[in-house]
């Protein structure tokens, strides 16, 4: 049995093969096996070319030494069971690597998700559930420098809900973010997939209209006026409903009020536009 058999000794003159071929042939079928050949004087130096080839572990000249035989079988029995031992571990540490390289693949992956995670929840605004601040100015340079390569329309809206410093005294604050909530949704009804709505600062709000020319874009910022100044705003701490809210829009569109591409310069101008329709009369559009 080749898992029982650990030290095989032979001669290298034998009737039928020379200890070598012996064990060329054995070395296929048991490669764990010590391999171990007595000789004389006569046949060492062919026994050392082919020392390698078989693998032999020690050769014996004749006339031999009981007691050193003795000695080697029980070192080469300490080789056997080291070198089996070797191999266990070895497979064992494969199997540990194998399971700690899916391990921290696994992790990895949780990580990146983790990651993906953070990062979206560092530009939601919490409050409203769109973008915030952060989101804006990253998703506004990356609109301008694309529309600045291709030359493409891009339109900003600025919009700020009117009065809302009085509305938030005399109806509270709870009342002032429900009111917000609002203004987040009734905004989204009334853009389109491929704007990009943010929560500019405290009652501000910004919507990127990629491809959209000023024309196109008064048209959205008319849209969502109305749509605000028809929405009745409810609140709980008097038990009636308020008179509603409304919003005043600035308006700035590259290519036609500015062909830079530095996106600071289309807020400044959608800012000086929100800051005209708000001193006019509120609940206004200016461009």
């Amino acid at each position: 049995d080749k898992e029982k058999i650990a030290v095989i000794v032979t001669d290298q003159r034998m009737p039928e093969m020379t200890g070598i071929e012996f064990f060329k042939a054995l070395k296929k079928s048991h490669p764990d096996i010590i391999r171990i050949i007595l000789t004389g004087y006569t046949d060492v130096e062919d026994l050392i070319e082919a020392i390698n080839e078989v693998g032999l572990y020690r050769y014996i000249t004749k006339p031999w030494d009981n007691r050193e035989i003795q000695l080697m079988i029980r070192r080469a029995l300490e080789y056997y069971d080291l070198q089996k031992h070797n191999v266990v571990l070895v497979q064992e540490l494969k199997k540990m690597n194998e399971e700690l390289e899916k391990t921290v693949a696994a992790r990895t992956v949780e990580l990146k998700e983790a990651n993906k995670k953070l990062e979206n929840l560092s530009l939601i605004d919490e409050l409203t559930q769109i973008g915030n601040a952060r989101f804006f100015w990253r998703q506004l340079k990356s609109e301008m420098e694309r529309a600045s390569r291709y030359k493409h329309p891009l339109s900003l809206l600025l919009m700020d809900v009117d009065h809302f410093k009085n509305y938030n005294d005399e109806f509270g604050h709870s009342a002032g973010d429900r009111a917000l909530i609002l203004v987040a949704n009734m905004l989204k009804k009334n853009m389109r997939n491929t704007d990009f709505l943010s929560r500019y600062g405290g009652e501000e709000f910004a919507v990127i209209l990629p491809e959209t020319k000023k024309k196109q874009a008064l048209e959205i910022a008319e849209r969502i006026r109305k749509a605000i100044a028809k929405k009745t705003f409810p609140y709980k701490i008097r038990k009636k409903k308020s008179e509603g809210l409304t919003i005043s829009v600035g308006v700035s569109c590259h290519l036609e009020d500015y062909k830079g591409k530095n996106s600071k310069k289309l807020v400044i101008k959608a800012d000086h536009a929100l800051y005209r329709a708000k001193k006019k009369v509120r609940n206004f559009i200016s461009e």
